[in-house]
C-alpha cells in the first residue's frame, strides 16, 4: 500500500507539506493556550466563556483554511481544472453542507446570535452553548418555561434560511411570564374579577419594584416598547367553551416558575372554596324546609 502511494508523496512539495503541519500545529497550540486562559476566569460566566471558546475556534478555523488555501493554491489550481467535469455532481453530493454553510454566514453577517443567547427556531427553545459552519448547539429549554430539560439539541445551520428564528436574549434576565387558568364553566368567575386581580397583585406585589427597574432598563437599552403594565389578567373562553382565566406578570426568568405556581395555587383555592360554600348552601336550602332546624340528609 505504501509502495503505492510513494509516487504520488514524492510529487507533492516538501516545503507545502511543512508549512501546513506547522500552521496547524501553530494554531491547534494557540486554541488550546487560549480556552485554558479563558477557563482560569472565574470572574467570567459560564455563558461567556463558552462564547469566547466558540468566537477563538471558528476564527482560528477560517484562518487555518485561508493559509492552507494560500499555500497550496499552485496546487489547488492544477487540481481544479481537473474538477471541471465532476463540478455539478459535488455540488449536488454536498447540496445540504452548502445550505448548512450558507445559514452559518447569514447568522454570522445578520449577528442574529451569538453563544449564550436565549432562542427559538422550528418551535425548539434554548442557550446556545455552541455553533460552527455546519450546526448549532443548544441546550433546550422545557415548553413554557426557562428551566433546562438535561437534553441537548443539534441544529443545522440550513435551518435557519427557512425557518423564522425568535431571540430572546434581550429578556434573559426578566420576561413576561404567560400562564393560563381553565375552569368549567359550572360557575360565574367573573363576578370574582376583582378578588382574582387582587390575588395576584397580592402575590406579585414582592417583585413588582425590582420588575419595574428592570422593564425601564431593558426598554432603554434596546429600544423597546414593553408593555405598560407589569401584571395582566384576561378573562376568555377556550375552544371547548371552558372558562379560561390568562394571567401575564413580568418577573424575573429565575422566579417565573415559583410565582406561577404561587398565583395558580392562591386562586384555584379561592375558587374551591366557593365552590364548595355554594354547594353547602344549596345542600342546606334542600335540606332544611323552610321554618325548620333539623338539618336534612347531606346531598
Amino acid at each position: 500500500m505504501l509502495d503505492e502511494l510513494r509516487p504520488y508523496l514524492n510529487q507533492m512539495p516538501l516545503n507545502d507539506l511543512t508549512a501546513s503541519f506547522a500552521l496547524v500545529v501553530v494554531l491547534l497550540v494557540i486554541r488550546f493556550l487560549a480556552g485554558h486562559a479563558i477557563r482560569r476566569r472565574s470572574d467570567a460566566a459560564p455563558h461567556l466563556q463558552r462564547r469566547w471558546i466558540a468566537t477563538i475556534r471558528n476564527l482560528l478555523f477560517f484562518l487555518g483554511l485561508i493559509g492552507l488555501v494560500l499555500i497550496w493554491a499552485p496546487q489547488l489550481r492544477t487540481f481544479a481544472i481537473s474538477l471541471t467535469a465532476v463540478a455539478v455532481a459535488i455540488v449536488v453530493a454536498t447540496k445540504e453542507l452548502i445550505l448548512c454553510f450558507s445559514g452559518a454566514f447569514m447568522r454570522a453577517s445578520s449577528r442574529a446570535f451569538t453563544v449564550g443567547d436565549w432562542i427559538e427556531v422550528a418551535g425548539i427553545r434554548g442557550e446556545v452553548v455552541d455553533h460552527n459552519i455546519f450546526t448549532t448547539t443548544i441546550h433546550e429549554f422545557a415548553p413554557g418555561s426557562f428551566n433546562y430539560t438535561g437534553r441537548t439539541a443539534v441544529l443545522p445551520n440550513s435551518m435557519f434560511l427557512s425557518q423564522p428564528m425568535r431571540n430572546d436574549s434581550q429578556t434573559r434576565e426578566f420576561a413576561y411570564n404567560l400562564f393560563s387558568l381553565t375552569i368549567d364553566p359550572f360557575m360565574d368567575i367573573f363576578k370574582f374579577r376583582q378578588e382574582i386581580e387582587a390575588i395576584v397583585a397580592d402575590r406579585y406585589e414582592p417583585f413588582r419594584a425590582e420588575a419595574a427597574r428592570a422593564n425601564r432598563t431593558i426598554e432603554r437599552r434596546h429600544s423597546v416598547d414593553l408593555m405598560d403594565d407589569l401584571s395582566r389578567i384576561d378573562f376568555r373562553t377556550s375552544d371547548l367553551g371552558k372558562y379560561r382565566i390568562e394571567i401575564a406578570v413580568f418577573c424575573s426568568t429565575q422566579q417565573a416558575e415559583s410565582l406561577e405556581n404561587d398565583i395558580t395555587c392562591a386562586v384555584m383555592s379561592y375558587l374551591h372554596k366557593h365552590v364548595e360554600r355554594h354547594r353547602e348552601n344549596e345542600s342546606e336550602a334542600e335540606g332544611n324546609p323552610v321554618g325548620s332546624h333539623k338539618p336534612g340528609p347531606s346531598s
